[in-house]
């Protein structure tokens, strides 16, 4: 499978390549403008695995949203619709944010519990995209655990 990873945080990138490289041809960026371009593009993606929470960037702001460069957004729900309406199957948004330090991470326990299962409870429909979005189960090194997700999406 194609997987793209976006996440502005090097060490959970290079865990995606850890994880998923052997089995699987992975693209990781670090920001959303460049994860649009290549979801325009459609490139034949598989899999859209992303960070939720990341630094506003530049892109189509004006002077009032230029104030908010570099603060944290739910930028990865963007990603996710965008992935959804190009008709990438597997989707998941995934966040190591603590939810009561960041009011978007909080908002995740209202779809569910904070941790989701091999069960795929937190699996939902967007389109024909199988989608999830929750808490990042993390490695004992506090590396995003990709692989997890990935597995939750297949519902393996």
């Amino acid at each position: 499978m194609k997987i793209l990873v976006v996440d502005d945080n090097k060490k959970h990138r290079e865990s995606a390549l850890d994880q998923l490289s052997t089995d699987h041809e992975v693209v990781t960026l670090d920001s959303y403008e460049s994860a649009i371009e290549v979801l325009q593009r459609g490139c034949n993606i598989d899999v859209l695995l992303s960070d939720l929470l990341m630094p506003a960037e530049p892109y189509c702001l004006g002077p009032q949203g230029l104030k908010l460069l570099g603060h944290e957004i739910p930028i990865g729900l963007v990603l996710m619709l965008r992935a959804a309406q190009v008709g990438i199957p597997l989707i998941a948004v995934i966040t190591d944010a603590n939810h009561h330090c960041h009011p978007m991470s909080a908002a995740l326990d209202w779809i569910g519990p904070a941790y989701w299962n091999t069960n795929g409870n937190k699996l939902m429909k967007i389109n024909t995209s199988t989608v999830l979005i929750a808490h990042a189960p993390l490695l004992d090194d506090g590396r995003k655990n990709w692989q997890a997700a990935l597995c939750t999406l297949q519902n393996k």
